[in-house]
């Protein structure tokens, strides 16, 4: 325990007299510990229908919200996907064009002559070749 403490002197009292309220029990500082674990608070029910009033105002707005955002996030992943897509879309005409213009030179008379002859190929003589024409009426 504390030493009491000295108070100042009243009015009226010279200082150095010993009175009764020269020392004063610090015992009202002391902390008692409460057991309450028993105790429990009764519900307020008008909190209680403030806040279920409160979520159900807020739920479809919160919902609303929520499915705005998954709506945009959605579009903005399509229009990547077709971005891609226009972007192979247009790699792949290219590509066709460019094995078309290549079909085409490969394919011509003047090339062939010319790849024939350096195999030492010749134009076929007269006789050489022989058309055969498909059966008539039967089998298809």
């Amino acid at each position: 325990m504390r030493d009491p403490v000295p108070l100042p002197p009243e009015e009226g009292e010279v200082g150095g007299g010993a009175s009764r309220r020269d020392f004063v029990s610090t015992s009202y500082a002391q902390s008692k510990r409460v057991e309450n674990l028993h105790l429990t608070r009764e519900r307020d029910r008008r909190r209680g229908r403030e806040l279920a009033t409160f979520l159900l105002a807020g739920l479809p707005i919160a919902c609303a919200l929520l499915g705005y955002a998954a709506l945009h996030i959605e579009t903005v992943r399509v229009g990547y996907v077709r971005e891609a897509r226009q972007k192979t879309m247009a790699e792949l005409t290219e590509e066709n064009r460019r094995l078309r213009v290549e079909l085409g030179r490969a394919s011509s008379p003047e090339r062939v002559a010319a790849a024939a002859q350096k195999k030492g190929l010749r134009p076929p003589h007269p006789g050489q070749v022989q058309v055969v024409e498909p059966a008539s009426g039967k089998g298809r």
